[in-house]
């Protein structure tokens, strides 16, 4: 037997205990959720959303500020899905892997691993390089800085 599902108004209500300054609803069996969020003292706000319907896997967005600046030399962000749509859609787990199911709460855990997320791309705007972890190569590709100057 497996978990029983917390459904979207339980989720809606722990996150709104949890982030008290946060905001959304639930209609139709499916929450959607606001917060603001800075990874660090010196970060940037992140406005983060969350849709959830009871039984399925949340989908998490960075809809604040949009967009999102690439690291020099990259072409899409780093663990999203679609960015050509320009949601800006998060991809913090594997659905098919188990790393997250509906028996979880995601106050403690798809909120803090988006927040995980918005520390690390501000590493690799930075940087270019991508230290968050999860599958794939994300290091952006750097342009060769040849000096064409007289000495």
């Amino acid at each position: 037997m497996g978990n029983k599902a917390i459904t979207a108004i339980q989720q809606y209500n722990i996150l709104r205990h949890e982030f008290p300054e946060s905001s959304g609803s639930v209609r139709c069996g499916t929450m959607t959720w606001f917060g603001e969020f800075m990874p660090s003292a010196l970060s940037d706000t992140y406005r983060l959303k969350i849709t959830y319907t009871t039984g399925k896997p949340p989908k998490v967005y960075i809809v604040s500020p949009k967009p999102l600046p690439l690291a020099e030399g990259a072409k899409r962000l780093p663990h999203t899905y679609s960015y050509s749509n320009g949601k800006q859609q998060l991809c913090l787990f594997l659905p098919k892997a188990g790393e997250w199911n509906s028996s979880m709460f995601i106050a403690t855990t798809i909120v803090h691993w988006a927040v995980q997320w918005m520390y690390y791309y501000e590493i690799w705007v930075t940087t270019g390089k991508w230290m968050g972890g999860g599958h794939g190569n994300w290091d952006a590709e750097k342009k060769d800085s040849n000096d064409s100057g007289t000495t």
